[in-house]
């Protein structure tokens, strides 16, 4: 495995975003540096003012770039308005997705663990994102894929890797995480896959309110199940594989999809299409497969057809009874 582990168990989220900065510098200042290509290349309105997030502003310390811009970062979800990336698949007690953006970012890929008084959680995210996909030590998955519609615009709500990081630190259930979840205002439109051994939900969020969809096979990718609350859902008629993707990861087994081509280069199992102009280029960037009843996390470091997937050693203790204390300061 390529992607480097960073394990934090610091006494505060600002002590531990100092020393990521600080171990991930490299990683961190690579990811601000493609965001500001891709932000300029695709013409987005980055906020001149962003609300400060003391574990954010710790790692642009620790990593000596600018806070500003770490932040614009978090929000790229709601500055980027979208994108046709990933595919989810959760049955029988695993979460798996491939994980598709910039081939650029591989680099800024990192997996980080983090220890707490309550509990732990690890997530696979780009360096300096507080995170993406997941699972903590209650044997609770989070999986994300973008969603767009024609409502979505602004950064006036929470952030959505934010809110990944709040559910990855605070819920133990799929219940819990679902309150979390649906409780938070948005600007942008995303449909975060949370489960737990035997439960599943999908969660598709939308500026005008929640979807929330259980007792179906846990399967997901970049258009909405269910018509969203507000505007018109423009993945379904732009994207030119969603619907096709939903179909294999829905009929197939969990790594025969996930190394999919059909569609190629824009299946399940993604490749760069040489045709595709830099700022628009995507890539399977990784694979992960969680088990959730074993709390154990395997992960490949680009497309599943060629890179295998590898277990990442996880923390041995569960989680405490309790909710796991929040670690997701602003």
């Amino acid at each position: 495995m390529t992607f480097p582990v960073h394990r934090s168990d610091e006494a505060t989220p600002e002590q531990r975003g100092e020393a990521f900065g600080r171990a991930m510098a490299t990683q961190v200042q690579h990811t601000v540096a493609v965001y500001r290509r891709m932000f300029a290349e695709r013409n987005a309105r980055v906020p001149d003012e962003l609300p400060p997030h003391l574990e954010i502003d710790a790692i642009a310390r620790g990593a000596n770039v600018d806070p500003h811009a770490l932040r614009a970062v978090n929000a790229r979800t709601e500055i980027l308005a979208g994108a046709d990336e990933c595919s989810v698949q959760g049955a029988g007690g695993l979460l798996a997705q491939n994980w598709d953006w910039h081939p650029d970012l591989s680099a800024s890929t990192v997996i980080h663990i983090v220890e707490h008084p309550h509990g732990w959680f690890a997530t696979l995210t780009e360096a300096g994102i507080l995170a993406k996909i997941g699972l903590n030590g209650h044997g609770l998955g989070v999986c994300l894929n973008i969603l767009r519609t024609s409502a979505d615009g602004g950064t006036d709500g929470t952030p959505i890797h934010l809110l990944i990081h709040q559910t990855l630190s605070t819920a133990a259930t799929v219940d819990e995480a679902i309150a979390r979840l649906t409780a938070a205002t948005v600007s942008a439109s995303s449909a975060v896959t949370v489960a737990t051994p035997g439960d599943v939900a999908h969660v598709e969020l939308n500026p005008g309110g929640a979807n929330v969809i259980r007792g179906a096979v846990g399967a997901h990718t970049n258009h909405f199940i269910e018509p969203p609350k507000r505007g018109i859902d423009v993945m379904a008629a732009e994207s030119p594989t969603t619907r096709q993707r939903l179909e294999v990861v829905k009929t197939q087994p969990l790594l025969d999809a996930l190394r999919d081509h059909t569609g190629h280069p824009k299946g399940v199992c993604r490749h760069v299409d040489p045709a595709d102009p830099w700022v628009e280029q995507t890539v399977t960037v990784a694979s992960v497969v969680m088990n959730l009843e074993k709390l154990r996390l395997h992960v490949a470091d680009g497309p599943p057809c060629t890179h295998e997937h590898q277990e990442v050693t996880l923390p041995t203790r569960r989680a405490s009874s309790g909710r796991l204390a929040s670690t997701a300061a602003r």
